[in-house]
């Protein structure tokens, strides 16, 4: 394989790995206020008739009725002698569900990229991170090299050029591998 060729698939691998985890979207199609509307009375006048009896006068007449006192004479009984109704609070505002990072994986085509990276980070670390760093992650060079210089414990000592020669002798060495398969 020729070293352009390699650099493609490198880009190739790099784009497929920042774009792995694609995030479920659910049923964004209908927002949850819009949800809500459709089952919403409308107007003021629609709602107070479709509510008519929710305030408990209703349930107060009924247990009134059957209360079996011939003495009562009050079709309704007063709401303090009246069970209360059990209830939860469950008010919130409308939100949407969670978003699920779904793994789309890596490319068949690009799986030798990713065994050959995975397998250079453990030989020689210090390739394996200027590599993944300079294909997975966005930045310029002197930013990357900052970077790479922090995770390994370099500090401020890891130059530009040297995150830049170390990038080069990871193709190189991919080459190699490449040229041996």
């Amino acid at each position: 394989m020729q070293p352009e060729q390699i650099k493609q698939a490198l880009k190739d691998w790099g784009h497929a790995v920042q774009n792995r985890y694609a995030v479920s979207r659910g049923d964004r199609t209908v927002h949850v206020l819009q949800q809500v509307r459709e089952h919403a009375p409308g107007t003021a006048e629609n709602a107070m008739r479709d509510l008519v009896g929710r305030d408990g006068r209703s349930r107060r007449r009924f247990m009134g009725e059957r209360s079996g006192s011939d003495k009562l004479l009050i079709p309704m009984l007063p709401t303090w002698a009246v069970d209360p109704v059990r209830a939860s609070n469950d008010a919130d505002r409308p939100h949407d569900n969670a978003e699920i990072p779904v793994d789309m994986g890596i490319p068949d085509h690009l799986r030798w990229v990713d065994r050959l990276v995975a397998a250079m980070e453990r030989d020689k670390p210090l390739m394996g991170a200027c590599v993944r760093e300079e294909y997975c992650t966005v930045g310029s060079q002197t930013v990357k090299a900052r970077r790479v210089g922090e995770k390994l414990g370099y500090g401020t000592g890891f130059r530009l050029w040297m995150f830049r020669s170390e990038l080069d002798k990871a193709v190189a060495w991919m080459e190699g591998f490449a040229a041996a398969a």
